[in-house]
């Protein structure tokens, strides 16, 4: 068996990794100061995110990249919660999910086998959310770490956390969590774009392209499922 599947990239993902550089670029050429890290954070992202919705394995080493960039982002743009749970979680869980993928991949198509939740998981993690999200927000708002976001950090980290979990496990429905945490990604970074947050225009560049590749993601491992099903 191979390790990875062939890198046969369409036309929808030529479009997400082609727009998502060209876009960088022209948006750090009108910036005072050429976005460099902005654009390396960019271009590894969507091809990290590219990959995932084609199930390769090879998504994670683009992750790795990514994840340990925009903990720095992150931070120096005061939204804490994002830069904790990208250090201390996703970034580790690139590595589990390597290990994880590595082991499940499919011998015919060299993609990761897919699953899809019980109804008894998705309650027990939809009552998680409702239970952390409001906390986490009350933690964020206080004084002492005064977050810029407290609220829109709190709902990210915590479907951070629970999407994160799912893709490592490969469950199909962890698209539709990418989906909405993109969406509020996007507005969270219009936000500090309008603020005049460094390197924010281009985070909230990388989110648009990211909301797109989870829909796109979502599409395709309905089809790996059934795929999958049809040689069983």
């Amino acid at each position: 068996m191979n390790d990875t599947p062939a890198l046969k990239l369409s036309w929808f993902d030529w479009f997400l990794i082609g727009g998502v550089t060209v876009t960088s670029i022209i948006t750090s050429a009108f910036a005072e100061h050429f976005d460099w890290l902005g654009l390396i954070i960019n271009i590894t992202g969507i091809i990290n995110l590219v990959l995932c919705a084609k199930g390769n394995l090879i998504n994670y080493f683009f992750g790795i990249i990514y994840n340990a960039l925009y903990v720095y982002v992150a931070f120096s743009t005061k939204l804490y919660a994002d830069s904790a749970i990208y250090m201390l979680y996703y970034l580790p869980m690139q590595f589990v999910g390597w290990a994880n993928w590595k082991k499940n991949q499919s011998k015919e198509s060299g993609a990761v086998i897919t699953g899809r939740l019980t109804l008894k998981s998705a309650a027990l993690l939809l009552a998680i959310a409702a239970v952390l999200v409001p906390l986490f927000a009350w933690i964020l708002s206080l004084p002492a770490i005064g977050d810029a976001q407290p609220w829109a950090d709190s709902a990210t980290t915590v479907a951070s956390i629970i999407a994160m979990y799912m893709m490592v496990k490969a469950y199909v429905e962890q698209w539709y969590i990418w989906l909405v945490l993109d969406v509020i990604q996007s507005i969270k970074w219009l936000v500090e774009t309008i603020r005049g947050g460094e390197h924010a225009a281009m985070m909230l560049i990388m989110f648009l392209f990211f909301t797109a590749n989870a829909i796109y993601g979502l599409i395709q491992w309905n089809r790996l499922e059934k795929s999958e099903n049809s040689r069983k």
